[in-house]
């Protein structure tokens, strides 16, 4: 006898709705989206015990008739498409017809509705494992859906889902995604006991905003890109603010919320020069494209998209953000570097012991540059000349020799290792060498080409796994425009030539290269940071007066104040935040 059985409708039916519907936020999810293709204006959400108990939608939209309702909760029931073909041109949010269906799988499901030519309104009444039951109501137009119980008769699933309090954090953000994409909607929500909230701005700026509120609203900005076959907005909040994970990078395209890998590297990258390494920005963009050449229907809940070139909108996103932070930079510096903390914390009086030294301000005939031990430890100090630095720093530029002291600020001295320490402006200043002069060679460099060194005794180059060795096969067109020539060695990769100023160590600078971003020029760029960075003055290095001052004095007038990684060569302190920290009025 065999041992393959057709499975009862019922257990088909549950498997089903578990790939549409598997928690509260995914229902809700799918019960906006109807109410925004309903054509709705406003949409009224609320939740009890985390919408496991109840959850209810409510819109002002289209409602249907009792034909319509009778159908809506069929499986593969639609009023979005009629052929595969459709899949093309719609640009509803929903279109699969299997969300009311599996509601009423998992749940006890009530729908009142009321279509604008209907005399009547209707409600309809389903459960799992009960027969529908449609019957005429008092209801005015639009439609109310409630779900109650969900996985109530179905523990096994049920025990999956979170406390009632995650799960109504998940529902405010799937009605904050919701929100976002539509700002020309009102938005209502409800949670238990707490508070209801009410989103009423009418562009993407303000709604950001509005459900981020953490978010300060001075350095949110909005801005437009296009291209063939599609257009976009982006609000970019200034690199003064930043966070450490990418909770507020969010990417919708058609208005729908998706996870592409893509277009969140391209704001990472559009970001790179202004965010150092691990920060990444606050940036929310929406893209609509053309509905042929982009393909929602691989995720039962829509939340990947496929598209047919990819390239042409990450390039349209790029150029739109660089253009914009560019301008910014230059506008209004104050938006591209966090403030400083003015509340620093001191340890009690009884533990201060040690000593107070001043900055020690580098003088006389000392020589221009100078290593630094740090704490004596008993071993030889090398004091290296300039002419103890490698060739590529002297082909690259050699740091601003002492000149005129008359430059508009007043220089004080080194302080605590990398910083200059100047005042200008009423504020007191504080530059870092290292990054300052990576700055302006790394400028110099993107005006010249590239130098190429042929290699002696070529290095071996061997990928770590499958993926970084494909990655090193797509990019051989731009690792030669960058500067390196490689050459297939069995599983490995023979560097023959490499940048001039990389050409020692020529394979730990490919893996460096290898990793920039995968964007038209990222390997020459990542060349021209890594010579810069490696060229650029050390933190530990200390410079006569003039010298520094000379350095001082360019890197003030750059039009991008930040290091090719992101980092910004200054920071400032006012005097009315210096009089702050020590708690003295003015």
């Amino acid at each position: 006898m065999g041992i393959i059985r057709v499975l009862p409708p019922e257990t088909s039916r549950l498997i089903a709705a578990g790939e549409v519907i598997d928690r509260p936020a995914a229902a809700l999810r799918e019960l906006v989206d109807n109410a925004i293709d309903a054509g709705a204006g406003e949409i009224s959400v609320r939740i009890e015990a985390g919408g496991i108990g109840l959850l209810s939608v409510s819109d002002d939209g289209r409602g249907m008739d009792r034909e319509d309702l009778e159908l809506c909760v069929l499986e593969h029931a639609t009023s979005k498409i009629r052929n595969a073909d459709d899949l093309l041109t719609t640009r509803s949010l929903g279109f699969r017809g299997e969300a009311l269906a599996s509601i009423a799988a998992a749940a006890r499901l009530e729908i009142l509705t009321m279509a604008e030519a209907s005399a009547s309104a209707f409600r309809l009444l389903a459960a799992p494992g009960s027969p529908t039951a449609v019957e005429a109501a008092a209801g005015r137009r639009g439609s109310t859906v409630t779900v109650q119980g969900l996985f109530e008769d179905f523990p096994a699933r049920k025990q999956f889902l979170k406390r009632p309090q995650a799960e109504a954090a998940l529902c405010r953000q799937v009605l904050s995604d919701k929100a976002s994409a539509h700002p020309e909607l009102v938005f209502r929500y409800a949670s238990g006991q707490a508070a209801a909230e009410t989103f009423l701005a009418s562009d993407f700026r303000g709604r950001c905003a509005q459900l981020h509120p953490e978010l300060p609203s001075p350095l949110l900005h909005e801005l437009g890109f296009s291209g063939e076959g599609f257009t976009g907005r982006i609000v970019a909040v200034g690199p003064a603010f930043s966070r450490a994970d990418r909770r507020l990078m969010q990417v919708f395209v058609n208005r729908r919320r998706v996870q592409e890998w893509s277009l969140l590297q391209a704001l990472d990258y559009a970001y790179a020069d202004y965010l150092p390494g691990g920060a990444h920005p606050a940036v929310f963009l929406f893209l609509e494209i053309d509905p042929a050449l982009a393909d929602f229907n691989i995720h039962p809940a829509k939340r990947e998209v496929r598209f047919k070139d990819a390239e042409a909108p990450r390039r349209a996103i790029v150029s739109a953000l660089r253009s914009f932070l560019g301008g910014l930079s230059r506008r209004d510096p104050g938006q591209m570097v966090p403030p400083p903390e003015l509340e620093l914390p001191l340890p009690p009086l009884e533990a201060r012991t040690g000593e107070f030294r001043p900055i020690e301000v580098p003088g006389g005939r000392a020589p221009s540059i100078r290593s630094e031990s740090g704490p004596s430890d008993g071993r030889s100090v090398t004091r290296p000349t300039w002419e103890d630095f490698d060739a590529v720093r002297e082909r690259s530029s050699p740091l601003p020799k002492p000149g005129s002291a008359a430059r508009g600020f007043r220089y004080l001295g080194r302080a605590l290792g990398p910083f200059l320490v100047f005042e200008k402006d009423d504020a007191l200043w504080f530059l870092d060498q290292h990054a300052a002069h990576e700055r302006l060679l790394f400028d110099e460099l993107s005006e010249r080409p590239v130098e190429v060194q042929e290699l002696l005794f070529p290095e071996s180059f061997a990928p770590e796994d499958e993926a970084e060795d494909r990655k090193i096969a797509s990019m051989l067109g731009e690792l030669a425009e960058a500067g390196f020539a490689l050459e297939r060695d069995g599983d490995a990769w023979s560097v023959t030539a490499a940048p001039a100023a990389l050409a020692r160590n020529a394979a730990e600078a490919l893996r460096e290269v290898a990793s920039s971003p995968g964007e038209p020029g990222g390997a020459l760029r990542a060349v021209r940071a890594l010579s810069a960075c490696r060229a650029a003055v050390k933190d530990g290095d200390e410079l006569e007066d003039g010298a520094a001052e000379a350095l001082i004095e360019r890197a003030l007038a750059l039009p991008e104040p930040r290091c090719p990684h992101g980092r910004p060569i200054w920071s400032r302190l006012t005097r009315a935040q210096l009089y702050a920290l020590v708690r003295r009025t003015v």
